[in-house]
């Protein structure tokens, strides 16, 4: 198995695990909140689907479709994540609230499940693009440049990197 394919296996793993856990949450729970400045479960996977749509696999095009940047490097923080931890540090990564990074509340727990399945269709459907001979790299705002393979592997890793957040978002919701 190649390294692309390793990824894919990878990112359909974790995204079944999102998608099986889905099924746990009323779409009261999928929307409550810990404070004002939390995210809700519901936005963490709408978070999750639209970083992969709209971000992760855009770069992921763009990398395919030109030679730019192909002599840059990853950062040293990018080295550790694609490296020796093989995937984001075990430390809670925050954002201020912005109208442009704040994920919406889902809309319906339905659209989750269909953002979901978009997202394992996108996945799937960029594979045979790895077959062109352009591969540029995009920065990325902590790793550097990363190429292709690297953005798509990201994603299963984001996905990854959520799971603790989510396992605290449980806990608040049991209480």
């Amino acid at each position: 198995m190649n390294t692309l394919e390793k990824s894919h296996n990878d990112f359909l793993t974790i995204a079944q695990h999102w998608q099986s856990e889905l099924t746990n949450y009323s779409f009261e729970d999928l929307t409550k909140t810990m404070n004002p400045e939390s995210w809700s479960l519901g936005q963490v996977y709408n978070h999750l689907i639209n970083s992969a749509l709209f971000f992760h696999l855009k770069q992921v095009e763009t990398c395919l479709q030109s030679p730019e940047n192909s002599d840059q490097h990853k950062s040293e923080r990018g080295e550790m994540a694609f490296g020796e931890l093989n995937g984001f540090p075990p430390i809670k990564i925050s954002v201020p609230p912005s109208e442009n990074y704040t994920p919406k509340q889902p809309e319906s727990k339905e659209a989750l499940e269909a953002g979901i399945n978009r997202v394992i269709a996108a996945m799937a459907a960029i594979l045979p693009s790895f077959d062109q001979n352009k591969h540029g790299k995009t920065a990325h705002p902590s790793f550097t440049f990363l190429n292709a393979e690297e953005w798509y592997r990201l994603i299963e890793m984001h996905w990854r990197h959520h799971v603790k957040q989510k396992q605290e978002l449980d806990t608040f919701l049991k209480s």
